[in-house]
C-alpha cells in the first residue's frame, strides 16, 4: 500500500490558505442567508402568525343566527278604523316585515332602541297581523304571535220592543218599567245612560225609573268595534 507524503512547509500554508478562504465564503454566505431570513421571511412569517391568531375560527362560516323574533304589542280585536297603529320591539339595526292576511305588505328597520311601529291598512272582516324580521346576513327569524283583528264599519241594528213609543203608562207600581228590545249580539247597550248588555241572541232588558209626564229615554247600542246606534223613546208616565 502506497504511503500519503507528508505536505511540504510550502504545500501545508498554501493548503491553509484554501480553507481559509472557503471557511470566510461560507460566513459570508451563512451571514446573507440570516440577512434574507431577518429582512425578508420573518416579517412574512410574523404577518401570518398574528393573522391567524386574530382571526375568528368560525368567520368562515358567515353568520347563520336568525335574529330575535319580533315581539308584537296586542292590538284592539275589533274596529271601526280602516287604519290601526302596530307597534312592537325587536333586534335593533335588523328589518322587520309586516304580513297582513298573509300577504307581506310593509318593511321598516328597527331602530336602535329596538323598537318599530307600522300604520296597517285593513280591510273589512277579520284581519290576521304578524311579523318576521331579517338580519344583515339576510337571516330570518321565525313569525312573531299573529293577532286578528275585525274591520267592522256597520252600525249595529236597534229595535225597542217594548214599551211602545208614545204609549201611556199609569199607577205607581209600573213607574219602574221595563225597557226590552234587539240589536247585535253582545253589544253594549245603554238606557238613559244605564249601561246593559245584549245576549248572544241580541236580546236586551233593563229596568228604567220614569218621571210624571213625558219621558225621553236615549237608547244607545254599540259593538265590538265602537260603532254607534242612538234611538229615542218618548213614553208618558201619570200616577
Amino acid at each position: 500500500m502506497k504511503r500519503k507524503q507528508p505536505l511540504t512547509p510550502r504545500l501545508a500554508k498554501k493548503e491553509q490558505k484554501r480553507l481559509a478562504r472557503q471557511t470566510a465564503l461560507i460566513f459570508i454566505f451563512t451571514l446573507l442567508l440570516l440577512g434574507g431570513f431577518v429582512f425578508f421571511a420573518l416579517p412574512n412569517v410574523v404577518r401570518v402568525a398574528f393573522n391567524v391568531l386574530d382571526s375568528d375560527p368560525v368567520a368562515g362560516l358567515g353568520d347563520t343566527i336568525p335574529p330575535q323574533i319580533p315581539i308584537l304589542s296586542a292590538p284592539v280585536s275589533a274596529t271601526h278604523s280602516a287604519q290601526i297603529k302596530i307597534s312592537g320591539f325587536g333586534e335593533a339595526g335588523s328589518e322587520v316585515v309586516l304580513v297582513l292576511s298573509g300577504e307581506e305588505t310593509d318593511k321598516q328597520q328597527i331602530d336602535e332602541e329596538g323598537q318599530f311601529e307600522f300604520m296597517v291598512e285593513l280591510t273589512e272582516g277579520e284581519n290576521s297581523i304578524t311579523t318576521y324580521a331579517i338580519d344583515e346576513a339576510d337571516n330570518e327569524s321565525i313569525a312573531s304571535k299573529s293577532y286578528s283583528v275585525l274591520l267592522d264599519s256597520e252600525a249595529p241594528t236597534l229595535e225597542i220592543e217594548s214599551p211602545e213609543a208614545g204609549s201611556t203608562i199609569t199607577l205607581r207600581k209600573n213607574q219602574l218599567t221595563t225597557i226590552a228590545g234587539k240589536t247585535e249580539p253582545k253589544a253594549k247597550v245603554y238606557v238613559g245612560g244605564k249601561l246593559t248588555f245584549a245576549n248572544a241572541d241580541g236580546e236586551f232588558s233593563t229596568t228604567y225609573n220614569l218621571s210624571e209626564g213625558e219621558n225621553k229615554i236615549e237608547i244607545r247600542a254599540q259593538d265590538s268595534a265602537g260603532n254607534l246606534t242612538k234611538q229615542e223613546l218618548i213614553v208618558n208616565f201619570a200616577y
